[in-house]
């Protein structure tokens, strides 16, 4: 059974998030933690026998989980999937590390924008500092509008500048036997060739990925890596972007890129993000 947590604010964003993932994984028994964590400011009552009555916050986290439990299963009813909701006060990234530890999350989604604050898939604060901070599993973002099409080539960026091994390319993998899709590995060309560890890396990489059919791709080193990025999902075609969120990694390159230079970045492919050492 695969464990699984989706973040919601109740907007559409978000259902549209809950709903592709749980399309992708039509075919696989599933457990969704529907999590929503709602204002730990709201005011309570200081009377004693009024201390546990819920706040106007929690009764609306908890009818509004109600009501996207009903329209999920209208949606897609799937005897193969269970929905459990999770109504939560507190900071938001310590409420989704501590229900990652408890509940063995094997992979978290969210919506590229919403209501409340979970901003843009790159560029929103809150969402990327859920996708910087959390290790303890992949995360997938989905963007807004997305409608549901099994992605057939998965693009996977990195500079080979990190040793890969079986754990981290195991999402990967994974995403591209379930979708059967091919995996197109893109690195940008900042320098004229791979030095011995990169080349060492690379090889680790395409031995890890049989017998999965991938293929090796250069892109130009623009001035804005975004824009190599993007031109390469916009040329093949891609359906799914991956990366590994190393320290100094490619994906921390393209969160610290200047504003102007990544404006023209919109993700419009759903965005796997694997955690690394």
């Amino acid at each position: 059974m695969k464990n699984i947590l989706v973040l919601t604010d109740f907007s559409n964003n978000a259902y549209n998030a809950l709903f592709y993932v749980s399309r992708l994984f039509d075919q696989h028994v599933c457990h969704f933690f529907l999590m929503n964590v709602h204002d730990e400011g709201a005011p309570r009552s200081d009377w004693s026998e009024e201390a546990d009555l819920p706040t106007e916050e929690e009764k609306k986290s908890k009818e509004g989980l109600e009501k996207v439990f009903h329209r999920i299963n209208l949606d897609n009813p799937n005897p193969k999937h269970r929905f459990e909701g999770l109504s939560e006060e507190g900071d938001l990234l310590e409420v989704v590390k501590g229900t990652i530890e408890r509940f063995h999350i094997e992979l978290l989604v969210l919506g590229n924008k919403g209501t409340t604050g979970l901003g843009s898939v790159f560029w929103g604060s809150t969402a990327s500092r859920v996708i910087a901070s959390i290790k303890g599993c992949p995360v997938l973002a989905v963007p807004e509008d997305q409608e549901f099409d099994l992605p057939k080539e998965i693009a996977f960026a990195t500079h080979y500048k990190k040793p890969f091994d079986a754990e981290v390319i195991a999402p990967l993998r994974l995403m591209a036997n379930r979708c059967d899709a091919s995996i197109r590995i893109v690195h940008i060309n900042e320098e004229k060739r791979l030095n011995k560890f990169q080349e060492s890396n690379l090889n680790t990489l395409m031995a890890y990925l049989k017998p999965i059919e991938h293929t090796v791709h250069w892109m130009p080193n623009f001035t804005s890596k975004t824009k190599a990025i993007q031109l390469f999902l916009d040329e093949l075609n891609i359906g799914m972007l991956v990366m590994v969120n190393y320290e100094h990694s490619f994906l921390e390159y393209l969160l610290r890129e200047p504003v102007i230079q990544r404006m023209t970045f919109h993700v419009a492919t759903p965005f796997l993000i694997i955690p690394g050492d």
